[in-house]
């Protein structure tokens, strides 16, 4: 009985190699052609066995692989001995068709070139993802090209929107050149009529080389309609956001096929930015936008006597005179939406367009220690 069970123990360990070694020692032509994996030479097939299996998991990890998928490899050499066909990988727990191409790749580069490429490779800086903070992404040759955008936050009676120009040179600060709040007056507009309001919106919304939104909540497909998932989706502000993004993609050069003009913000992004939320609650904007206002190159009477004083100047905003004045005159709920569409459009171009380090560190999930955002809204850095 005890040998039987050992036996049993053993089973799947020689089955395994069974399948995978013993019944296919050599592949002929034909076999080669029906793998799924590339039809490697004879000297290719050997060089990359004999790396395998006289390779340890430290030098390994020299290679297209990782230290998971690394140790598996080791564990499985240990339980079952060494490979002897290529295919055996496809039985290691982690090791797919993608994963064992790649591996393999960087198994048959030449020692000297791997290592050039892997000195290359840390010399040069990684470019800087803005993938995760817009829908969709953006390029590099048009991400250069564009010096406007226009900010638009939707609510469920209201759009409110700011348009800023990108500052030409490090000296210069981006500027404000028009924001608007508009109200549509009612929560249960016919969809005809909630439509002629959007077009209106959109026709008193200036140009500009693209325009931001944030991403908008989205329902989850559920089977219970009335659950309060779906609830918390507000029909009138999803209406108009389609609306109003499809008025605003009619903008776009009909000759740029391949370019966007309209970007989705990821939600809550703007408000961890300008440290305005506490937990999953945003709070007040005025405060921020009242002491950018209050910046030097916003106070006409001390250009001259005030120096600018950080390198990042031109991830600043100037505001208007006569848009501060607006500002102040509207009602506090207003210069709050106001200020949200803003914030929003500012935060577009720190984070997208200027890839301005110290705000991308601010909204990274580990930031550094040495950066931390001042009163205003706009980062520091401590000594």
């Amino acid at each position: 009985m005890l040998t039987y069970n050992r036996a049993l123990w053993c089973l799947p360990g020689k089955l395994m190699r069974n399948l995978s070694t013993a019944g296919t020692p050599v592949l002929t032509e034909n076999d080669q052609t029906n793998s799924l994996l590339p039809a490697y030479t004879d000297e290719e097939r050997q060089k990359i066995l004999a790396r395998i299996n006289d390779t340890s998991i430290d030098h390994m990890l020299s290679y297209d692989i990782t230290k998971g998928r690394a140790s598996k490899l080791h564990s499985w050499r240990t339980r079952n001995g060494p490979l002897r066909d290529v295919n055996d990988i496809l039985f290691v727990e982690g090791f797919g068709l993608k994963v064992a191409k790649k591996f393999f790749r960087s198994l048959l580069e030449p020692e000297g070139a791997r290592r050039g490429s892997e000195g290359n490779s840390i010399q040069k800086p990684k470019s800087i993802r803005t993938a995760p903070f817009i829908t969709p992404g953006m390029d590099e040759g048009q991400r250069t090209q564009i010096v406007s955008s226009v900010g638009v936050r939707i609510g469920v009676t209201s759009v409110s929107w700011a348009r800023i120009e990108i500052g030409k040179n490090d000296n210069e600060p981006c500027r404000l050149t028009h924001w608007q709040h508009h109200e549509l007056n009612d929560k249960k507009l016919h969809l005809a009529e909630l439509a002629r309001r959007c077009l209106y919106v959109t026709h008193q919304m200036p140009q500009a080389d693209c325009y931001v939104l944030e991403n908008p909540q989205m329902a989850q497909a559920s089977s219970n309609p009335g659950s309060i998932d779906q609830q918390n989706v507000n029909i009138q502000k999803s209406q108009v956001t389609a609306i109003l993004s499809y008025a605003l993609l009619s903008r776009a050069d009909p000759d740029a096929t391949k370019c966007n003009n309209l970007y989705y913000m990821r939600r809550f992004l703007t408000a961890r930015l300008f440290n305005h939320l506490v937990g999953t609650e945003r709070v007040s904007s005025e405060d921020t936008i009242l002491s950018m206002m209050r910046t030097h190159y916003n106070m006409e009477d001390q250009i001259e006597a005030t120096p600018q004083a950080h390198a990042g100047i031109r991830s600043q905003v100037q505001f208007p005179a006569d848009l501060r004045n607006m500002f102040s005159q509207l009602e506090r709920y207003q210069r709050e939406l106001l200020g949200q569409a803003f914030l929003l459009n500012l935060a577009f171009a720190r984070l997208v367009l200027l890839q301005d380090p110290l705000s991308i560190s601010t909204v990274s999930r580990s930031p550094k220690s040495s950066l931390l955002p001042s009163a205003d809204g706009c980062e520091a850095i401590v000594q």
